[in-house]
């Protein structure tokens, strides 16, 4: 995926001229370090350029940050005028991209602004998991563990930024819901738990046998229940706690991959909820602050990026919910939209009917965006069957259409293999633009075309169809390539004859040896007109003393008694046609008689 449209240029920039990026993935630095940065800063001044993209329509600046806000600020907090930086010209998709793919490969970001980052990526590519690996050259494990980082409540996220918990800490922590993140946080670090600590602790809390969310059928008087023998009579699993790590993890992954396998059936796209990032899907509600109206919700039912997440929280595993939409930019743009057409409704004049009575529900537009983004390939399979169905139909009593779409097609197929520029040159000719390159421009210029006299559009075709004779042949293929298959099966079938296109002229005899000029003379008359003309003996004399290409001039040169005309080369006679030795009325006379 490309991030650049034009080449950078490097200038130094005035600072106050350069606005921050709304959307820049670092959200927190750790203090102690940017205090030591800004000595640096003070004593050497900014040594590498931060990345910035013109802007058009700020007053008060010129350029937008896409990656180095760090050091931008910096320079602000030191008073610093100038700042190096690259310019380059980029949409806001390709910046946001560039902000998230530069910022996340620096050696000092936070493994939180690395998940944000992560998950900026991952908005802007679709949920393209693939795609995101590929842009940061992470592995699928580290790419998932930072996700799970997204889950952080704001106290451990500040926690980890500080350095009063570890990585591993935090990743134990992001499966519990903030409530008890910031409950347990509190306790690692007042209590000083290594990660070893904490994760047994937590085990212990969340293996209870009566809160997993399999059946625990099996669990009852299993070895590892640590309620199995309270009581010898007790059947029940009570408030046992699993201590077999391996089995509970199994019992659990199982569960979760059939509940994962009945929630595609039944709504198609599924994700795991420790897959995707905190916000990185919204639910499709009709009406509120986020509703995006009754009809579009109906819509987005039908959309590629609805569906449904599966809860991986612990007690909660295979948990199903659905209503989801996993494009937040989409969303964000059906709530934008159906909010200004609800604003634009006009409020009920006292006395008149009100809009309910109309027809129209309260607080809604009478009309709303109805259409999901992108249909699921399902629903995709469908439309294109009845679209092509009902289009054939149509092309079908429309002869104009048949032609139109032949046209395009013969100069697809025939165009590349002719010279350069010819089928271009038929259809300039009879009016008619180039054939578009790309296929959406195409299908218009074929729509364009049907509209032409069915006449002409027969001549055009004809005239392109016939240049499949023209197609250029490659390694000295003369004889068994389609064009002379083709020449030569038109010309058999209908008894054409090449004396309407050949003619002996300088460009063929030059081609020549001398043996093969001697042939042609003697095979022509050539050689005894000459003789008639100049004497006996004065063919071969001056045969003798002329090179091949004077002996070709001479053969050219007017002579009395002698024409070339009407001559063919035994190479270009036509073979006798099949059955030349009886008519087809005496052959079917012969059939009759028989």
């Amino acid at each position: 995926m490309s991030t650049t449209s034009a080449a950078p240029e490097i200038k130094q920039l005035p600072v106050s001229r350069i606005r921050r990026n709304p959307n820049n993935p670092r959200k927190g630095r750790n203090a102690e370090r940017y205090a030591h940065f800004k000595q640096s800063v003070m004593a050497q001044g900014i040594l590498q350029p931060i990345l910035v993209r013109p802007i058009e329509g700020d007053p008060e600046h010129d350029f937008e940050i896409v990656a180095g806000e760090t050091r931008w600020q910096a320079a602000t907090d030191c008073a610093i005028e100038l700042i190096p930086a690259l310019v380059r010209a980029m949409t806001d998709e390709q910046a946001r991209i560039a902000a998230a793919v530069e910022n996340i490969q620096r050696a000092d970001m936070t493994p939180i602004e690395e998940a944000n980052a992560a998950a900026e990526l991952l908005r802007q590519t679709g949920n393209d998991h693939e795609e995101v690996m590929r842009l940061l050259g992470w592995s699928r494990t580290k790419l998932n563990a930072r996700i799970l980082l997204t889950h952080a409540s704001e106290a451990v996220a500040q926690a980890l930024v500080a350095g009063q918990i570890k990585l591993g800490h935090a990743e134990l922590l992001c499966p519990l819901g903030h409530a008890d993140q910031n409950m347990v946080v509190a306790k690692i670090v007042e209590q000083g738990m290594s990660i070893a600590e904490a994760r047994e602790r937590l085990l212990k809390l969340t293996r209870r046998l009566d809160q997993a969310s399999f059946d625990t059928i099996g669990c009852t008087g299993c070895a590892h229940n640590s309620s199995a023998f309270a009581d010898l009579f007790d059947t029940s699993v009570g408030n046992g706690q699993c201590q077999n790590l391996t089995c509970w993890n199994a019992k659990v992954a199982a569960h979760l991959e059939h509940c994962l396998a009945e929630a595609k059936a039944e709504h198609g796209l599924v994700y795991r909820a420790d897959e995707l990032p905190a916000e990185g899907y919204q639910t499709i509600a009709t009406d509120g602050a986020k509703g995006v109206g009754h009809e579009q919700a109906a819509a987005c039912r039908s959309c590629a990026s609805y569906g449904a997440v599966v809860s991986t929280r612990n007690g909660e595993e295979g948990k199903v919910t659905g209503r989801y939409c996993f494009n937040p930019t989409c969303h964000g743009e059906k709530v934008a939209a159906y909010r200004a057409a609800v604003q634009a409704v006009p409020a009920p004049a006292q006395g008149t009917a009100t809009a309910a009575a109309a027809g129209v529900p309260a607080g809604q537009p009478a009309k709303s965006p109805s259409k999901p983004r992108t249909l699921r390939t399902p629903l995709r399979k469908v439309a294109h069957k009845a679209q092509v169905q009902l289009a054939h139909r149509f092309m079908v009593s429309h002869a104009a259409y048949g032609y139109a779409q032949a046209i395009s097609s013969v100069v697809q197929d025939i165009g590349k293999d002719v010279a350069p520029g010819l089928t271009d040159k038929i259809l300039k000719a009879a009016g008619v633009p180039e054939r578009p390159a790309t296929a959406k421009a195409r299908v218009a210029w074929i729509a364009d075309l049907a509209r032409l006299d069915e006449a002409k559009l027969l001549a055009l075709l004809a005239q392109l169809s016939a240049l499949a004779l023209c197609r250029t042949v490659a390694q000295d293929d003369f004889d068994h390539s389609e064009a002379a298959m083709l020449a030569a099966e038109v010309i058999g079938r209908n008894s054409l004859d090449p004396r309407e296109v050949f003619a002996v002229d300088a460009e063929y005899l030059n081609l020549l040896t001398k043996d093969e000029l001697l042939a042609e003379c003697a095979a022509a008359g050539f050689d005894s007109a000459y003789e008639a003309a100049h004497g006996k003996g004065a063919f071969k004399k001056m045969v003798g003393a002329s090179k091949v290409k004077e002996l070709a001039q001479t053969l050219l040169a007017p002579l009395e008694g002698f024409s070339w005309e009407g001559h063919l080369p035994a190479f270009l006679k036509p073979a006798a046609p099949k059955g030349a030795d009886a008519a087809p009325s005496t052959q079917a006379e012969a059939s009759e008689a028989a």
